[in-house]
């Protein structure tokens, strides 16, 4: 009866581990892992309770300092829209390409920035130089 149970629960984790999208931990797993570990600690020497609370200290910081830099990523491509940039294409012979175009809009879709030059969609990651909007002359 046991290991059905632990089947039943190692295949849950399976499902769960395969729907996100990311590999990184979230602060459900820190407090599984906690769970865990009280569960499993050595009555005659128990862990110190301000432990536990150091460690997720820690890993609410690292959680907050990774949305922070989402945050950035994100205003730092919407800035982008309208502003002349060079990106860097790289080809199947190992040879680059430089593109040069205006952003017209950014794509945020599943946490990957993509910005979009002259109809198509480029990583952010491949941005080489980044200028003004070039001004359009008008004769009055």
């Amino acid at each position: 009866m046991a290991i059905d149970a632990i089947n039943s629960s190692q295949a849950a984790t399976a499902t769960n581990s395969t729907t996100k999208t990311n590999s990184t931990l979230a602060m459900d797993d820190f407090f599984k892992l906690m769970v865990a570990q009280l569960q499993n600690q050595d009555m005659n020497n128990p862990v110190d309770s301000t432990e536990y609370t150091s460690q997720m200290a820690q890993f609410s910081m690292v959680q907050a300092l990774a949305d922070l830099s989402e945050a950035s990523k994100t205003s730092y491509s919407v800035s982008l829209i309208g502003k002349e940039v060079t990106l860097a294409e790289t080809k199947d012979d190992g040879s680059i390409n430089t593109i040069t175009g205006t952003v017209d809009g950014v794509n945020l879709y599943n946490g990957d920035a993509e910005i979009l030059v002259n109809g198509i969609k480029y990583p952010i990651s491949s941005i080489m130089e980044v200028n003004k909007e070039k001004e359009s002359s008008t004769v009055a």
